[in-house]
């Protein structure tokens, strides 16, 4: 188990590796695959994690599903 110090929110955290992800997903796969796969594997295992933290509903929004850790200052 981890423990972050950032500025940055989990919803920025996890907008970037969703990016990062998208752009593994697509990227050329020929060389270091097993190692691509790792990598990706590993940034699914962090949104993963977020989401855990900060859950989102079905339509995709944090609303008002807070936890302890989500960082937003709950009503």
């Amino acid at each position: 188990m981890s423990t972050l110090s950032t500025p940055d929110s989990l919803k920025m955290i996890r907008e970037s590796l969703c990016v990062a992800q998208t752009a593994m997903h697509y990227a050329d796969r020929s060389n270091s695959a097993q190692i691509r796969q790792s990598d990706y594997d590993r940034i699914t295992r962090l949104i993963e994690d977020i989401d855990r933290q900060r859950p989102l509903g079905r339509n995709g929004k944090h609303g008002k599903l807070h936890t302890e850790t989500c960082g937003c200052d709950a009503e």
